[in-house]
């Protein structure tokens, strides 16, 4: 019983032990001062029975041994202490705190931290500022990222980096100065750590970075502009400007300013040349930058030949080789007459045919190269020529365009043979817009051509010309004047048997214009036919009254001829016919069926109209069939040849005006 009793006892005073022991201070940062002490900030532990007495300090320069106390603090509302003397200027310190209770009972220790030593290590190019964290790993409430602090000139401070990392180059901008750093990394309750300061002189001997060059390119004036981005180096004073030619590099200018980034090179040596420029930095301690001109830095040299023949143009020129973000394409681009530049086309390739150049022009071309990014160019130089084209005929002239027959039109020609040249070529079309080559008709030494378009349908309807010069190249040059044919179309007037409606459309193409229509009236075909009437060159209509002709011939047929004014340049007074137009009256017999030769009517005549006088014959028989008169007349009478009256018979074979063979065959009474 006694022995359970102090068992209960020893567990009833481990208990109370536990229930009366506070937590260690929740240390969050370290501030080196600038004398070296630490300042320590930590956010106390809670006391809610009263029983805190004091917190322990303890320092080491060693994470894991060595550590001796510190510093004492005797109120739990006191959230920092100072070691004086720490000496943090020189070494990292560690720390971590204990809190004492009543009953002599101590908390466990606290997170252990580390005071920032901050190292400067110089490098050939920079400074190396290295420093190390408080913990590893970080505290919950510290922040991501470190500020990098620097001094200069004396007495002023100024961020320069905010980093997560464990160090940072910092770059001399000065030839010599005095620079501190000092690094520091904050905590979400509010506290900083800080670092020791360091630093010292330092001198830059570092020579700024290569250049990096976007562009050369050629200006329209031919001169030739290079440039750069600003670079890293914030110390740049300067830019020297070289030219490479022949392998051979020399300086030929400066430009003034770090901003300073692009050079016009004023002559105008890219238009006779690629022309090789790139440049270096050169800082405020007259260090000079390297470069790198391995492809060299060269402009586009465009060269281009004319065929004149071809109307092309061929164009040719050196790769750019110097594209940042690589070359994407080169776009080509051509001025005529000094306009606007216009887009021709674009290649991958160092060359590109331009085909149906403006002939006869002023023409200037240039080459775009263009990067992957389209945000970066170079221009080539302009190249400009004029496009001389072969010398052609100034002028070719239909003379006129005239119906010959049904099927076959007439074609003069009169051509400028001034200027040597190959062919002529004749087009026709029905509608004057889509034309067909009729022929092509090679130079024959003489100014005058004829030419018959046998393959046309005059009574069907007009026909446009034109005629084209082919130049010494073989190419369709010089275009005559459109012309059109006479169509003309007669119509009978209705409810007038004899009346004739004409009509026909205006000759087009006389330079010296129509002066009026004559209109032919043609009676059997008659090879020389007289004018039967004049009209106006404004007019195309005429009526004609067709009566007076029904017994004079068979047939009839009409057509139009267009007269050429006086005023034609080259001295010509032409003429153009239209198709011939067929009218085919009906045939019209009468034939009397009696006559007596002591009477009134003393003969027999038959009447005829529309008949063709040169097929006509009658013949007439007696009862016996034995022919008693015939006659291939039709103005010669019968006059019974004292015969005895009775019926004869009588045949009239004739041929009407559309060539159709008739026969009229009846019975005539001869009166005694």
């Amino acid at each position: 019983m006694r022995v359970i009793f102090k068992i209960f006892s020893l567990v009833f005073l481990f208990c109370n032990n536990l229930i009366a022991q506070l937590n260690s201070p929740d240390i969050k940062c370290i501030e080196v001062l600038s004398n070296g002490d630490c300042k320590l900030t930590w956010v106390p532990p809670a006391d809610p029975t009263s029983i805190f007495q004091s917190i322990d300090v303890y320092n080491s320069i060693n994470q894991f041994s060595g550590y001796t106390k510190v510093g004492t603090i005797s109120s739990n509302l006191v959230t920092t202490f100072t070691h004086v003397g720490a000496g943090a200027n020189v070494q990292s310190k560690f720390y971590y705190l204990v809190t004492n209770a009543t009953g002599s009972l101590s908390s466990i220790s606290s997170d252990t931290l580390k005071s920032i030593f901050l190292n400067i290590l110089p490098v050939s190019q920079a400074i190396n500022i290295v420093y190390n964290p408080i913990k590893l790993p970080k505290l919950n409430s510290t922040v991501n990222t470190y500020t990098v602090s620097k001094e200069f000139p004396a007495g002023i401070w100024s961020t320069f980096a905010i980093t997560a990392n464990q160090n940072y180059f910092d770059t001399i901008s000065v030839c010599s100065a005095s620079l501190n750093y000092v690094v520091s990394i904050g905590d979400n309750t509010g506290c900083v750590s800080t670092s020791n300061i360091n630093g010292g002189m330092f001198n830059d001997k570092k020579e700024p970075n290569e250049v990096h060059i976007d562009s050369i390119s050629v200006l329209p004036n031919g001169q030739t502009v290079i440039a750069w981005t600003v670079p890293f180096d914030k110390d740049v004073v300067k830019y020297r400007i070289y030219r490479g030619q022949s392998g051979i590099v020399t300086a030929i200018d400066s430009v003034m300013g770090r901003l300073n980034t692009s050079y016009i090179y004023t002559t105008t040596a890219a238009n006779n040349g690629a022309v090789e420029l790139f440049n270096s930095a050169i800082d405020s301690c007259n260090n000079i930058g390297v470069f790198t001109n391995t492809p060299p830095y060269t402009t586009m040299y465009l060269k281009t030949t004319y065929d004149s023949c071809a109307y092309s143009t061929k164009l040719n020129w050196n790769a750019y080789n110097k594209m940042p973000g690589g070359l994407l394409e080169y776009k080509i681009y051509y001025s005529v007459n000094g306009g606007v530049y216009q887009f021709l086309g674009s290649t991958t390739e160092t060359n590109y045919e331009h085909k149906n150049a403006t002939p006869n022009a002023n023409i200037c071309y240039f080459v775009r190269a263009v990067n992957n990014f389209k945000n970066i160019t170079s221009s080539s130089n302009r190249v400009c020529f004029f496009s001389n084209q072969i010398l052609a005929p100034s002028f070719v002239y239909i003379q006129t365009a005239s119906v010959l027959n049904k099927t076959t039109n007439l074609i003069k020609i009169f051509v400028d043979t001034t200027k040597k040249f190959t062919a002529i070529d004749l087009f026709r079309s029905k509608n004057g817009i889509n034309y067909d080559l009729v022929s092509s008709n090679a130079f024959n030494g003489t100014p005058f051509y004829t030419i018959n378009d046998d393959n046309v349908i005059t009574n069907e309807g007009y026909y446009f010309y034109k005629a084209v010069v082919k130049d010494a190249c073989g190419n369709n040059r010089t275009v005559s004047q459109i012309c059109k044919t006479i169509f003309l179309k007669v119509d009978t007037v209705e409810y007038s048997f004899f009346t004739k409606s004409l009509t026909w459309n205006h000759y087009k193409g006389f330079d010296g214009g129509v002066s009026g229509y004559k209109i032919y009236r043609i009676i059997n075909e008659n090879p020389n036919p007289i004018v039967y009437a004049y009209k106006g060159p404004a007019d195309s209509t005429f009526v004609d009254n067709v009566q007076d002709e029904a017994p004079n011939g068979s047939k009839i047929e009409y057509m139009v001829e267009a007269i050429e004014g006086i005023s034609n340049q080259y001295g010509f007074l032409e003429s153009s016919k239209s198709n011939k137009k067929d009218i085919y009256q009906e045939d019209d017999l009468f034939v009397p069926n009696a006559f007596s030769p002591k009477g009134v009517n003393k003969t027999w005549l038959p009447v005829t109209h529309f008949i063709d006088k040169n097929q006509y014959k009658v013949t007439v028989f007696d009862r016996w069939g034995k022919i008693v008169f015939n006659t291939t007349d039709d103005t010669q009478a019968w006059t019974g040849d004292n015969l005895p009256g009775g019926i004869y018979v009588y045949l009239i074979q004739y041929k009407n005006s559309r060539g159709e063979y008739k026969e009229n065959k009846g019975t005539v009474l001869l009166i005694e």
